[in-house]
């Protein structure tokens, strides 16, 4: 607030509005000195105490108007900044903890409102854990983040039931398979043992090889498949000639069986892909082809567009095309009885399957008129499907 003066300090000549009708409210201390700021003395008196409250300090300088020398006086009005930063301080001193701990509160409160179902997802999830997989997790409605949670685990959950189920399964066929061998071996040497004198030995001796031979395909079969479901099955990308294969086992079936094999329809057929699997492929077919043959097999390989495919057929009974699908999965057989007498253990074709898919190709039946027939399709260059050139790689690469 500003207020001018006389120069002798007795009368108002200007005023700022909020003490426009004050008298003179202070004095220079040391006189008036022209051109300089002095310092001012308060005048306290009747006319000027309801004012003087209001104003914390002040400055006077001497200054020429119109009307002669005068003074002009300049007031900071109202409290001081001093103040009412302190106010502000201790305010915020004080509602700003009282701020925060209600903010946290309602933050926790929220938080934990919101992670509720979630929590409970949590709880069901760890109880179906330990106790059965075919309990499932509560959707709620909506399509909001939890309701997705919630049927993404359900889904989790339904693989989780049929790898757990696929893995009892798999344990009680291999346990059955090789307990069968394991049963005739026991039972042939305690007969053996039992009576030594009139014991044909060597019998005893082609019954023991036989079994050992059929245990030790299953375990064979069954490591593979193992290490094949654990991505551990190692593989590289190769010229392989179907015909030199489809060759070497009609030669290996017509030194092993009285059956003539017909490889008049086998054509030069070379693709890519590991050779070790394919040699396996070819003989797992072509043994499962030997068990049904009652005369004769027929070999044939050719391409069809960017396939190679191999058919092998047999004169036997025969199946039906239409339920053939299951035949390629694990343990599984056309007429189990027969397949365990001579030596099947229904795990060939499933090892088939799995190194077609592999090789981007397929396994299926076909149907025809006598015997069965299996054709088989495989990509002539299997690249994209695990394989690299020259290189051993992880199958779950």
């Amino acid at each position: 607030m500003v207020q001018v003066t006389n120069a002798t300090g007795t009368a108002v000549w200007a005023a700022s509005s909020a003490i426009e009708n004050v008298p003179v409210l202070a004095r220079p201390v040391d006189g008036v000195a022209t051109g300089g700021v002095l310092d001012i003395k308060f005048i306290h008196d009747a006319a000027t105490d309801a004012t003087l409250p209001e104003l914390s300090s002040g400055q006077v300088a001497t200054i020429t108007t119109k009307r002669g020398p005068g003074l002009i006086f300049g007031f900071v009005y109202g409290g001081p900044i001093e103040h009412s930063v302190r106010v502000l301080l201790a305010s915020l001193l004080v509602s700003f903890p009282l701020l925060l701990l209600l903010s946290g509160g309602l933050i926790w409160l929220g938080i934990g409102l919101a992670l509720a179902p979630v929590e409970a997802i949590r709880r069901r999830v760890d109880a179906i854990a330990a106790q059965d997989l075919t309990q499932r997790v509560p959707v709620t409605g909506g399509d909001d983040e939890v309701a997705r949670m919630a049927r993404t685990l359900n889904e989790m959950l339904d693989r989780l039931e049929a790898a757990s189920r696929f893995q009892q399964e798999f344990v009680s066929n291999a346990s059955h398979e090789l307990r069968s061998p394991l049963t005739t071996l026991l039972a042939t040497t305690e007969r053996a043992t039992g009576d030594p004198a009139n014991t044909s030995w060597p019998e005893v001796a082609d019954v023991v090889m036989r079994e050992g031979r059929r245990l030790e395909g299953i375990i064979a079969d069954l490591f593979w498949l193992a290490r094949h479901d654990e991505g551990h099955i190692e593989s590289e990308r190769v010229d392989v000639d179907f015909d030199d294969l489809l060759y070497e086992e009609a030669s290996r079936v017509r030194s092993m069986s009285e059956l003539s094999v017909d490889t008049s329809m086998v054509q030069p057929t070379r693709v890519r892909g590991d050779a070790a699997m394919f040699t396996r492929m070819v003989r797992n077919v072509v043994d499962n082809a030997m068990r049904y043959a009652q005369s004769e097999l027929r070999f044939d390989s050719h391409f069809d567009g960017d396939d190679a495919v191999i058919v092998v057929s047999d004169d036997g009974d025969g199946i039906d095309v239409t339920q053939s699908a299951k035949f390629f999965e694990r343990f599984s057989r056309a007429d189990s009885a027969r397949s365990r007498r001579s030596g099947g253990s229904g795990l060939g074709l499933a090892i088939v399957t799995e190194i077609v898919l592999r090789h981007g190709g397929s396994a299926r039946f076909v149907e025809v008129d006598e015997g069965s027939r299996i054709e088989l399709r495989v990509r002539r260059d299997s690249v994209g499907d695990g394989l690299v050139d020259g290189a051993e790689i992880d199958a779950a690469t």
